[in-house]
């Protein structure tokens, strides 16, 4: 069977993002140079070009989750994925019993307050909360996919 997917991207800390990148390659280049100056007898600047690599690579690992994707799959089924740059996750996978209800024009704020967002508010979609396994998502679903899932599942949306 075909599938149907829409995608979301987070990317509104991706300025964060590029900044701590920036710093990271900052200390590389520091760290070249305490390397040139503890090979050339100043053997204290080794400890400095440990603490250097250190720093570095905390700042690479923290940037890891700051910018990602959501990715609705609807092939058999409605699945969510977030996808970071080295990995892909599966978020919610409906199957069996759950609630969709509209949460546009004000209609159920505390809902859609407690539940997990997984989308980026773009034009035509509308957002609806999926309750399932006592857990509450917030999904921007266009019509087509909105008409997926209620057709498959024989569902109606509150």
């Amino acid at each position: 069977m075909n599938s149907y997917s829409l995608v979301y991207n987070f990317d509104a800390k991706k300025p964060l993002k590029t900044a701590l990148l920036v710093l990271a390659f900052g200390t590389d280049i520091l760290d070249v140079a305490f390397l040139v100056f503890a090979i050339s007898g100043d053997y204290m600047k080794f400890a400095f070009l440990a603490a250097g690599i250190v720093l570095g690579i905390v700042l690479r690992l923290s940037t890891l989750k700051l910018v990602y994707d959501v990715k609705y799959v609807f092939r058999d089924g409605l699945e969510v994925y977030r996808i970071y740059p080295h990995r892909q996750e599966s978020v919610l996978s409906i199957a069996g019993d759950f609630d969709l209800t509209y949460c546009g024009d004000g209609r159920n704020a505390d809902l859609l307050a407690q539940a997990e967002k997984l989308y980026v508010h773009e034009g035509d979609a509308r957002i609806y909360v999926v309750s399932t396994c006592g857990k509450n998502y917030a999904l921007a679903l266009d019509d087509y996919m909105l008409a997926l899932i209620l057709s498959f599942y024989g569902k109606k949306a509150d």
